[in-house]
């Protein structure tokens, strides 16, 4: 059994316990709503980090070049409903990895030259920070339609670095250069929730961006979709699935280059519910 299906299981196992003492409270009325749960995700990380003179760098992806793993990350999700169509939403998780791996080929990687055959560990920090409003245009007794505006502020730091002592057969080199963006995107959407009946609903949301201008040009997509189960008036567990990618080309002080970053995979998550 993979972690996916332990983790389900257990999460049906405890709301399954005192199920009769059950109490509903309808998913369209719910005030706050606030998720924590695990993110199985799966990434695909491409930089490109120009120089400061006006040279091309390199195209690095970082799993397929550099062996980059990812691996489960804790997640949060949630609303606050503050008049009866208009909700406040947030998410947050962050995904850090490294890796150390011999190079096949030279990396231009800003304005450092990274060699072929040179040991070159990597580490790659991402946070999401989503905050978002929603107005309910369409509401009924069994679902509720929303558009949505708000920001996804994606902060990366992608690092490289060849130290002289695992690079003693190329001369003891000693080379590290860094990609540093932090910014808000912004995005609008579409939500739905369908009440199945008072303890099942099925939560969706569409999320997407383009612009260009200026220094920026770039996209950006978010799409969720998930199964919630809520035995109890106060807690339920659920299970999702959730795809994210946007495409930037900067020309700026801080990233000067191209940035394409993406992740999908499924969700197990606890709820809490008022």
């Amino acid at each position: 059994m993979n972690r996916f299906a332990q983790l389900l299981a257990s999460l049906c196992l405890i709301a399954c316990h005192g199920i009769a003492h059950a109490d509903p409270l309808w998913p369209i009325n719910q005030k706050l709503n606030i998720s924590l749960g695990v993110f199985f995700l799966d990434t695909d990380t491409t930089v490109r980090l120009d120089g400061e003179a006006g040279s091309t760098g390199s195209e690095v992806n970082f799993e397929r070049d550099l062996g980059v793993s990812t691996s489960d990350r804790f997640r949060i999700d949630g609303y606050w409903r503050f008049f009866d169509r208009h909700k406040l939403r947030f998410m947050y998780f962050d995904n850090s990895s490294s890796n150390e791996r011999t190079i096949d080929r030279d990396i231009e990687y800003g304005d450092t030259t990274f060699p072929l055959n040179a040991n070159v560990r990597v580490d790659l920090d991402v946070e999401i920070i989503e905050l978002a409003y929603e107005y309910s245009f369409l509401k009924r007794d069994t679902y509720e339609v929303a558009g949505t505006i708000g920001l996804h502020n994606l902060s990366i730091t992608a690092g490289l670095r060849a130290d002289a002592s695992s690079n003693a057969g190329l001369g003891g080199i000693d080379l590290k250069e860094t990609a540093d963006g932090n910014g808000p995107l912004p995005v609008i959407g579409l939500r739905g929730t369908w009440a199945l009946n008072d303890q099942f609903y099925v939560d969706a949301q569409a999320q997407y961006f383009a612009i260009k201008i200026d220094q920026y040009d770039g996209s950006l997509q978010d799409y969720k979709i998930s199964l919630n189960w809520q035995p109890f008036r106060n807690f339920g567990v659920g299970v999702g699935y959730n795809t994210f990618s946007t495409h930037v080309d900067v020309d700026a002080d801080r990233f000067n280059g191209k940035l394409r970053f993406e992740y999908d995979g499924p969700l197990a998550f606890i709820i809490g519910a008022f």
